[in-house]
């Protein structure tokens, strides 16, 4: 684990260290998440794709029963296995 350090600017602008950008594949131009919680501040790239937590934090199975029976009686005629396309 590395400890990184930048300095806040006279506008309150900071310039992102190489090695984080690097891990975060950020390049000019790229929007930027500062998301504050209590473990700490974390860092993302604003069009990463979510995680499948953060897709499902605000799912309520009950609410869309009813909907997901539904959906589940429907068959899925997708291509067969080896027609993807990609």
């Amino acid at each position: 684990m590395a400890i990184l350090k930048a300095k806040v600017t006279s506008k309150g602008q900071i310039t992102i260290p190489i090695e984080i950008r690097k891990l975060l594949k950020a390049n000019s131009g790229d929007a930027i998440t500062f998301e504050v919680k209590e473990e700490g501040i974390f860092i993302k790239k604003e069009n990463q794709p979510k995680t499948i937590q953060e897709r499902f934090a605000d799912y309520h199975l009950e609410n869309n029963k009813e909907k997901i029976q539904a959906a589940m009686k429907d068959p899925d005629f997708g291509l067969p296995l080896g027609e993807e396309i990609w």
